[in-house]
């Protein structure tokens, strides 16, 4: 990813009308990469070891997730009637809503 990006960016520079291009600019870079040396490959792959590494120490905490609210009453009902629902009716997840729909109306 690292010598794409320095690729990518020189490309760019000296042409800034293929930023637009970017499946040509991928090929052009996939052709270069091909082309250079293990001992030029390697020191990329290090730069990219390197760079990722660098980035987990610098990743903020991980966020904490709201509590999600609380079920209705009918996806209450949904969750507990699908399992038996769909073995009666097998298809589409639209024709078991459906079922469990009709259900539904039936118990008020």
């Amino acid at each position: 990813m690292v010598f794409s990006q320095e690729q990518r960016a020189k490309i760019v520079k000296a042409d800034p009308s293929r930023k637009a291009d970017i499946g040509g600019v991928a090929k052009e870079i996939g052709a270069m990469w091909r082309g250079l040396t293990e001992a030029q490959k390697a020191s990329y792959k290090g730069k990219t070891r390197k760079a990722k590494t660098s980035k987990k120490a610098k990743a903020a905490p991980a966020k904490t997730r709201k509590a999600k609210r609380a079920l209705s009453p009918y996806m209450k009902f949904f969750k507990a009637n699908y399992s038996r629902v769909a073995k009666a009716h097998p298809g589409s997840v639209t024709v078991v809503a459906k079922e469990i729909g009709k259900l539904w109306a039936k118990q008020k």
